[in-house]
């Protein structure tokens, strides 16, 4: 007797926990077009292993959660953006390889960092219904010195009878708002001109 109450104990204690489900953060991408004032320079990004394999757990509705990758997810959106201003593109792996960056006339290199989270109205469904991501960027020069940074705070939201078919919709609006805003303020930027 004594076995099956903690048996049962064990199984309510699960169930309580709730449970995490996996979403996708990677927007559509129509509303990344190229900028008409490209700039006639070669960047570079780079996102640490670590930061790629990252997977995040934030709160989802009913009690569940919900996981994903955040710079796996983003990192072609990231390569869009700068695509579509700078001339050039690569991914560098690592900020100590400097033949790696003189090689290739890399000029600058974006470092992107996203903290993210997340909620939901709902106690009977699981997507989040709001999704917020801060994004803070910075460009360096290859010796070192950063030429550029912005922060961009952004929430994305969808109702349950928009999520019913994509259960990401809330973190790939945000994903794409804020990506946006980056395309935004690139446009707008002198300081790689110069």
């Amino acid at each position: 007797m004594t076995g099956n109450i903690k048996f049962l104990a064990v199984i309510f204690a699960f169930i309580l926990s709730g449970c995490s489900h996996q979403i996708q953060l990677n927007p559509e991408m129509k509303e990344f077009t190229e900028s008409e004032q490209k700039i006639d320079k070669t960047v570079g990004y780079f996102i640490t292993k670590e930061d790629i394999k990252k997977s995040v757990t934030t709160p989802g509705g009913g009690g569940d959660s919900v996981t994903y990758t955040p710079y796996k997810d983003t990192e072609t959106v990231l390569y869009t953006v700068l695509m579509n201003k700078f001339s050039d593109v690569y991914k560098v792996d690592s900020l100590e390889d400097n033949n790696f960056i003189e090689e290739n006339n890399i000029q600058y290199v974006f470092i992107p960092k996203l903290i993210t989270d997340s909620s939901s109205d709902s106690a009977l469904t699981w997507p989040p219904t709001n999704f917020t991501i801060s994004l803070s960027c910075q460009a360096i020069e290859s010796e070192g010195k950063v030429v550029w940074e912005k922060t961009i705070d952004v929430e994305g939201n969808a109702e349950f009878d928009e999520f019913k078919h994509d259960f990401s919709l809330s973190a790939r609006r945000a994903t794409e708002q804020a990506f946006v805003k980056l395309a935004e303020e690139l446009e707008n930027q002198t300081a790689f001109t110069e």
